[in-house]
């Protein structure tokens, strides 16, 4: 029998990604159950399923997310003047470290955010994401990142599947028992 799992695919822009990151990586120390990160282009994934914001949607987004940071200690500030943003940069960096230094990823992730939803300010340029990444990697990273063509395609091959899977948004959650059963599909920060 195989062992459960979870592949949360989250686009940097996505602050229910930034949030759902936190809980996941809590619980998988308590469940002691592996979680794949995948990064995707949720603008891509969202005009598949027709999923547009509406302008109500918004406000309550922030206020949600502030009501989620006020109750679970995650930091959340509000959001950069520029948002959305194009998370390309940070995504193609973020498969790079996971295909190249796997355990830089998660903090990389934590960084990216903290930058975005803390700082304020959207990780949106190469100097960007190797000034939000300093603690964590050498700024030649971010480099060779954006030089290899593979981690662009893996990105869009991600994009694909959660497309495939009829997704709509970020994070969606990919879970299975191990047990042979069917995985689930669930969206959203909050659902574990």
């Amino acid at each position: 029998m195989a062992s459960p799992n979870i592949v949360f695919y989250f686009d940097c822009a996505s602050s229910f990604s930034y949030i759902g990151f936190e809980f996941m990586e809590k619980y998988q120390q308590l469940w002691d159950i592996p979680v794949d990160y995948r990064p995707f282009i949720l603008s891509d994934v969202m005009a598949n399923a027709r999923n547009t914001f509406s302008p109500y949607k918004l406000p309550f987004l922030f206020a949600d997310l502030k009501r989620t940071s006020s109750i679970t200690k995650i930091p959340f500030r509000g959001t950069p003047a520029k948002y959305p943003y194009d998370p390309q940069v940070a995504l193609r960096t973020l498969q790079y470290l996971k295909t190249h230094q796997p355990h830089n990823m998660a903090p990389a992730m934590r960084s990216l955010w903290n930058m975005e939803y803390v700082q304020l300010k959207a990780p949106e340029s190469v100097d960007d994401v190797k000034y939000a990444l300093k603690d964590v990697v050498e700024p030649e990273v971010v480099d060779f990142a954006m030089g290899a063509d593979e981690t662009l395609e893996v990105v869009r091959q991600n994009t694909e599947q959660v497309k495939k899977m009829k997704g709509f948004g970020a994070p969606t959650i990919l879970v299975s028992k191990g047990d042979g059963s069917k995985s689930e599909m669930f969206f959203g920060s909050d659902r574990f």
